[in-house]
């Protein structure tokens, strides 16, 4: 069927209609909704109510496969993250350590036997984070003023006029709020979280936490409830930036919020900007509200909306620093580090195992693993070294071709973490793919969240 046809066919499946929640953007920015039975053979087989038999859509025009959201609650939880030479990081746990491999073991994966010299480190005591919200998926979700002046189109929510749109994101407690802020002309948005209703009463929206984005600038507020006495607005955040030269008139905004100990941190483009202290009780709501100040000389757009449970023991990673590349490292929660070769690992006993050979002792160091917080692993000659077995070498070379001539794909976890793969044929409930440094892999499907290609 030629393409121009598959596209007027999808064209027809509107989100609203859809019953499954699985989510495919084409590099032309087509969105489409349905449920994804299958990719591989060059195609994605998607199931929808419009067709009897599966669509056949071309795999080499997909940009970005979104996975319906799952109750990621029910899902197993690592505290061990371990992370590539290449950048690709996931959940597991360490079950065993020799002079050349380590075994690292997923639930979602199986066991992973991963020659030492292509891992960079492990960081422990690390809850990863849980994407609770991905959006924003279908207009109907959301609840508008009376105006109605906002459209969804090929995910992206768009307002001309002075207008609200909200929806119960049920924001856990401590939560990672993100979206992709677009404008024409002149940013003019107000993003009310952790409010208590879909709509601000007569327009004036109370206990929630408040981001203006104008031209000048981005802060964050305290809207404080009615009944309190003070004054109605509190600056927590006020950063001075000129929104308005920036040339792509797009920023990705990010609001990290732990409502248990007050303390807000606010992002702009993956870059830390500025942190705030919430000074009284913090606002229990569990709804985010977006108010529009646009004309129609100047159109506010927003897309890939998310939340995340927040963790703000993640903060901790990268921050210990590596103390030589030839050498392996293991810092301790308070601070130690203890540098040299670990020379083994016992899982069968918590009290001491992992064991670090250093040139600054004569003795062998045995560290417990409750007091661990990150290794290194040494990046001595890790690009020279080459397998001797023959097979070895053998596997490498195919995957060194493969990752020539296929594209690379990104699949991102919902428990955290990402992979770096090609030669992807998905399933009902298995995902088979080759990883540039890992061989063949067997995923479960409920831990993927999306499916990137060439990200």
């Amino acid at each position: 069927m030629p393409r121009p046809l598959i596209t007027s066919l999808l064209a027809l499946l509107l989100p609203s209609s859809s019953t499954a929640d699985d989510q495919i953007t084409l590099e032309n920015n087509d969105l489409y909704f349905g449920e994804v039975l299958a990719l591989k053979n060059g195609f994605i087989e998607l199931k929808t109510p419009h067709s009897e038999t599966p669509l056949k859509i071309i795999n080499q025009n997909l940009s970005t496969l979104s996975f319906e959201e799952n109750d990621a609650g029910e899902l197993p939880v690592n505290s061990q993250i371990l992370t590539l030479h290449n950048t690709d990081h996931f959940p597991g746990e360490i079950i065993k350590l020799s002079d050349t491999h380590l075994t690292f073991q997923t639930w979602f994966a199986g066991d992973l036997e991963i020659p030492r010299k292509l891992i960079d480190s492990i960081h422990f005591g690390v809850t990863p984070q849980r994407t609770t919200f991905q959006g924003p998926k279908r207009l109907s979700d959301w609840t508008q003023d009376s105006s109605g002046g906002w459209t969804l189109r090929k995910g992206t929510l768009t307002s001309s006029k002075p207008t609200f749109i909200g929806k119960n994101l049920n924001l856990p407690e401590n939560f990672i709020f993100s979206a992709q802020i677009a404008w024409k002309n002149t940013p003019n948005l107000r993003i009310h979280i952790c409010s208590n209703q879909l709509q601000p009463l007569d327009k004036k929206p109370s206990d929630s936490y408040l981001i203006s984005i104008t031209r000048s600038g981005i802060e964050v507020k305290r809207v404080m409830p009615e009944d309190s006495s003070g004054p109605t607005y509190r600056t927590l955040i006020s950063h001075t930036i000129n929104l308005q030269s920036i040339a792509s008139k797009n920023i990705q905004l990010e609001l990290r919020a732990n409502r248990k100990d007050r303390s807000l941190q606010l992002y702009l483009d993956g870059n830390e900007l500025e942190q705030g202290l919430d000074p009284s009780d913090p606002p229990l709501g569990t709804h985010v509200l977006f108010e529009s100040l646009s004309t129609t000389r100047s159109s506010t757009l927003i897309s890939k909306i998310i939340v995340q449970e927040w963790d703000s023991s993640t903060q901790r990673l990268h921050r210990e620093p590596r103390e030589a590349d030839q050498l392996d490292t293991l810092s301790v929660a308070e601070g130690d580090r203890f540098s040299g070769r670990i020379t083994s690992y016992d899982p069968h006993s918590p009290d001491l195992p992992f064991t670090v050979k250093s040139p600054l002792s004569a003795d062998p160091i045995r560290i417990p693993l409750a007091h661990c917080s990150v290794i290194y692993f040494t990046k001595e000659a890790q690009n020279s070294q080459t397998p001797q077995d023959p097979s070895e070498s053998k596997k490498l070379a195919k995957r060194q071709t493969e990752k020539q001539t296929e594209p690379p794909y990104r699949l991102h976890l919902h428990t955290g973490g990402q992979l770096t793969l090609s030669q992807i044929q998905l399933g009902e409930t298995t995902l088979k793919a080759s990883h540039p440094s890992l061989g063949q892999l067997q995923i479960k499907r409920n831990v993927m969240k999306s499916i990137n290609k060439g990200q």
